[in-house]
């Protein structure tokens, strides 16, 4: 939103864009004021370019055009500038005063624009920033423009709520004593079959059932013989990454396997690969 609020002196007509000739500029006014003579200081918001929106700690600039239509002439060491009304903006850091040129002089009539330095603040809403000319140490004066910018903030995405891994290691350890001829034919390689390990996952799931296959190294369809997944995340277990990957079986497809309880989350995440959940068809 853009407001402006008018002082009494009003802009003249134009020579050409932005150069109205004195002469046009005093008999309009004249005409409105009854043939009053011009303040000294008096000026017209003529254009803007201002940004309605930024983003938390965007800087940009933005210019606020200015005719002057009072009778003095604005130069820098008559100390004439666009000033944050309050002396404070939301979207200025430092100085909020914005200084003609050392060699700028605006003459009654003629336009000057001023830049603005803005930076958004780290919180998203609405700020305004307000603007009016100043003659240093006199007085404000002239229109003042106020206008509303949004600040767009990207929200920051939560990690997930990680849950912790359960120790099943029991659970390997009895179904391997209660079934070690499905521990021995574990290996598919070698005519071997799913019964240990799909015993194994079954009485996991009496527990908890987060509890799953692995696809080996992310691949679906290449499940894992002697691996299963904790699903500690949100959401769908199937093909989710967000798992705990424990070996169970040591010595896999060798002499003696043996039951076991190797947490293999950090290693797979270290060789660069990933683990994801799967039920494997059968739940």
């Amino acid at each position: 939103m853009i407001a402006l609020l008018l002082a009494c002196a009003q802009p003249g007509t134009s020579d050409g864009p932005g150069h109205p000739s004195r002469d046009d500029l005093d008999e309009e006014i004249e005409d409105d004021t009854g043939g009053e003579d011009l303040v000294d200081d008096d000026a017209v918001i003529r254009t803007l370019s201002f940004p309605s929106t930024m983003t938390c700690g965007e800087e940009r600039s933005a210019l606020i055009t200015v005719q002057n239509v009072g009778a003095a002439t604005w130069t820098r060491a008559g100390e004439y500038k666009l000033g944050a009304i309050g002396d404070d903006d939301p979207l200025v850091v430092g100085d909020t005063r914005s200084w003609l040129p050392d060699d700028a002089s605006v003459a009654s009539g003629f336009e000057y624009s001023f830049e603005i330095h803005l930076l958004a603040p780290d919180e998203p809403g609405f700020v305004t920033s307000d603007w009016q000319m100043v003659h240093e140490n006199v007085a404000w004066f002239g229109e003042s423009v106020e206008l509303d910018v949004e600040i767009l903030c990207e929200e920051e995405e939560e990690e997930p709520e990680k849950l912790p891994l359960p120790d099943m290691s029991h659970i390997v350890d009895e179904v391997a004593a209660e079934h070690p001829e499905l521990l021995e034919g574990s290996c598919l390689d070698y005519g071997g079959g799913w019964g240990f390990m799909d015993e194994v996952v079954d009485r996991l799931r009496l527990v908890d059932e987060r509890w799953g296959y692995n696809w080996k190294r992310g691949v679906v369809g290449d499940p894992s013989e002697d691996v299963v997944d904790y699903h500690w995340g949100s959401g769908t277990a199937e093909g989710s990454e967000e798992v705990y990957i424990i070996d169970i079986i040591v010595g896999h497809c060798g002499d003696g396997p043996e039951p076991g309880w190797l947490d293999q989350t950090q290693a797979t995440a270290d060789a660069g690969t990933i683990g994801l959940w799967t039920g494997r068809g059968r739940f």
